[in-house]
């Protein structure tokens, strides 16, 4: 055989395979999408997930699955996504904290959340909010609570959902934006740290305003703040930490998917819009207010500079606080 013949066997099997794969995608997908929530189910990522799910049949021709696969801060089914094969049929549900707090938690982690994953979408958003026990804790705003602080540097308990936890790391960007010194008690989750916030064992904690609200609302706890930019929907009359007068404060939890990062575009591309079409559909976005979320939709792209900007914020907090996970 010549080299010319060679040459033009081997151009048509790649030409051949090239269009195998354009049809693939074209026709993507022909089998059920699986979304992996790499926390237990019935959190909000898992509802996240739960609710584009449903609408994958209607809006791609194929049912999507959820598969809650947790551990390790979010960082196993994170892991498994991130070594899937790169073909559509295994997405992530993602947030702040297997993002952009893992790298920096998890010394070990297998992944890298820029160098391994597509991001396709962000849909939602959440703040904490800073709550206190007024019977340990008298105080009406955040200015009483600071003086507190600094009056008693080192002598006053916190609470957390965990260590790595967005209500953890909430305490953390305070503590390095009012310079006050307050020392953490972390438990496994939210349920059990406030527990023992209403039986005054502890005075004060951060939590996902959801979690909060029914405690805020019968008045066994006392909401001085909330994290975000502007003030919660549903806490009205309460301030955001930079109109309290802490200067540079603003945390949100916001969650999103992605794909493995050598998704082919096209399949990325459907996949994005699908998801951000469910998000704006009027009756999705009621249910992610009624679970406590504010619909927050933002391209690739704008994901993309989103995760940058989070790695570069909570890197140093996280340094600073010394907060390491095996």
């Amino acid at each position: 055989m010549t080299v010319i013949d060679r040459r033009t066997l081997l151009g048509a099997a790649a030409a051949t395979v090239a269009a195998d794969s354009a049809r693939a995608q074209g026709n993507f997908p022909d089998r059920p999408v699986k979304i992996v929530v790499p926390y237990p189910p019935g959190a909000f990522n898992d509802s996240l997930g739960r609710l584009v799910a449903d609408r994958m049949q209607a809006a791609l021709g194929q049912p999507g699955v959820v598969e809650n696969r947790s551990g390790a801060g979010g960082s196993v089914g994170s892991t498994a996504v991130a070594q899937a094969a790169p073909d559509g049929y295994t997405i992530l549900v993602c947030n702040t904290a297997n993002m952009a707090f893992n790298p920096f938690i998890y010394p070990n982690l297998s992944y890298d959340p820029v160098r391994d994953f597509a991001p396709l979408a962000v849909c939602a958003r959440l703040a904490n909010v800073l709550v206190v026990n007024p019977r340990v804790m008298p105080v009406n705003n955040v200015g009483e609570l600071l003086a507190r602080l600094r009056a008693q540097p080192g002598q006053v308990n916190y609470a957390s959902s965990g260590a790595g936890s967005s209500p953890h790391l909430a305490m953390e960007l305070l503590k390095a934006r009012a310079n006050v010194n307050v020392v953490h008690v972390p438990y496994r989750g939210s349920a059990p740290a406030t527990a023992d916030l209403l039986a005054g064992n502890v005075g004060v904690m951060f939590d996902n305003v959801p979690n909060a609200l029914p405690h805020i609302q019968a008045g066994t706890v006392r909401a001085i703040a909330v994290t975000g930019s502007e003030r919660d929907p549903t806490l009205p009359d309460v301030p955001t930490l930079q109109e309290a007068g802490v200067q540079g404060y603003e945390m949100y939890v916001w969650f999103g998917f992605a794909a493995p990062v050598r998704t082919p575009a096209p399949v990325q591309a459907k996949l994005s819009g699908m998801i951000r079409q469910t998000i704006a559909d009027p009756a999705i976005a009621e249910r992610i207010r009624r679970l406590g979320a504010e619909p927050w939709i933002q391209d690739p792209a704008q994901m993309a500079a989103l995760l940058r900007a989070e790695l570069d914020k909570w890197g140093p907090v996280i340094r600073a606080a010394g907060i390491q996970q095996g």
